[in-house]
């Protein structure tokens, strides 16, 4: 269901009222009131944040609303702002979010962290970021993330980092931080010591700032439910390639699902190339015909830089249509190898075949959960 601030998009609001200051405990206290509700209280707090904003406006303004919005995480989660990405798995996040609120500024960087998640599968982080210096068009923090309860099990692997960022003003932007743990522990609760140290831009690694942002919270993990799938028969296979479903983790805000890729070692051999990858690629749709957005987590893959042939991606998928009665997961095999170099002097990477579909893994949603 669209959130509030979705639903007025293309209303102007004219608005005269006087003014009176609102601190940050009441703007948390509005926040943890409207976000946290589940699906079924949309309604209700679709009235109380519109209540909400007309006690707690500041000023008199005449402006666009989806500006105003976008600013003002109180009306939509920082999350939301990415709700056109096709790895956007973030609809149920606001509802499930653990409030920060914290400001750190250095160096004339001011970064906000907002709110935080932790599914058991994923800790993810929503924060923006403002400077009076252009940034670039990607800017992320960078620096050591501390959980004491993984005893050092993340710090040098077992692990994937994903971004989503998105310009939302001048030199004003909004992050996503996506911390994938793959392999180590997931304990119940987690004290996490976030020490920045650069922000960079992703478009251009050179351009990035120095400073000191430091940050500390807790986060409590969401109920989970994990299903053992090892000789339950979700495999397909096809030339060069077979892949198995063999675990799936729900949470009230993700499905994750982790799968084996087995590779035949002809399909990587050398032979006349002195390179030659596998990379596969899925497409995830309901049997409603929805295309399923996700992230994915693709683990070593598969080429002559890496000895052996099974890898173990996963997919983390967000909210299924609740009519769904099943997903299917359709593999695409791309067989790669190192093209001439261009005038700069790379050379890419080109296809050795046309690529070619496994035949799909048909999985039923279980409606009763």
């Amino acid at each position: 269901m669209k959130k509030f601030y979705r639903k007025l998009n293309d209303l102007k609001i004219e608005m005269d009222i006087e003014p009176m200051d609102v601190d940050e405990l009441e703007k948390a206290r509005i926040k943890k009131n409207v976000l946290k509700r589940k699906k079924k209280n949309y309604l209700f707090r679709n009235i109380a944040v519109a209540a909400s904003l007309l006690l707690a406006s500041s000023f008199t303004l005449s402006i666009a609303f989806p500006t105003y919005a976008a600013k003002l995480p109180i009306i939509g989660s920082v999350f939301e702002l990415f709700n056109e990405d096709d790895r956007y798995v973030f609809e149920e996040y606001s509802n499930y979010s653990t409030d920060i609120g914290v400001s750190k500024e250095s160096n004339g960087i001011n970064i906000t962290l907002t709110d935080a998640v932790y599914d058991g599968e994923n800790v993810t982080i929503a924060y923006t970021i403002e400077s009076e210096k252009d940034l670039g068009e990607r800017p992320i923090l960078e620096g050591d993330f501390i959980v004491e309860e993984f005893n050092g099990a993340y710090e040098h692997n077992g692990y994937s980092e994903n971004y989503l960022t998105k310009k939302i003003g001048e030199n004003e932007y909004a992050v996503l931080y996506v911390n994938e743990l793959i392999k180590g522990p997931k304990p119940s609760k987690i004290n996490v010591s976030w020490e920045g140290n650069s922000v960079r831009n992703l478009n251009n690694g050179k351009q990035q700032n120095s400073g000191e942002w430091s940050y500390q919270f807790a986060l409590q993990a969401l109920e989970s439910e994990t299903e053992n799938l090892i000789g339950t028969g979700y495999n397909t296979e096809d030339t060069g390639v077979a892949i198995t479903l063999i675990k799936m983790t729900e949470t009230p805000i993700s499905s994750t699902f982790y799968l084996s890729e087995l590779v035949d070692e002809r399909l990587v051999s050398k032979e006349d190339d002195e390179f030659r990858g596998v990379l596969i690629e899925y497409n995830v749709t309901d049997n409603l015909g929805n295309k399923q957005n996700f992230i994915h987590y693709r683990d070593s893959g598969h080429s002559t830089d890496f000895p052996g042939n099974v890898s173990f991606p996963r997919l983390t998928l967000g909210d299924f249509d609740n009519r769904a009665t099943s997903i299917t997961i359709t593999p695409t095999v791309h067989v790669l190898t190192v093209g001439k170099s261009d005038s700069d002097g790379n050379r890419p990477l080109v296809p050795v075949m046309a690529p070619y579909e496994i035949e799909s893994i048909v999985f039923p949603l279980d409606k009763n959960k």
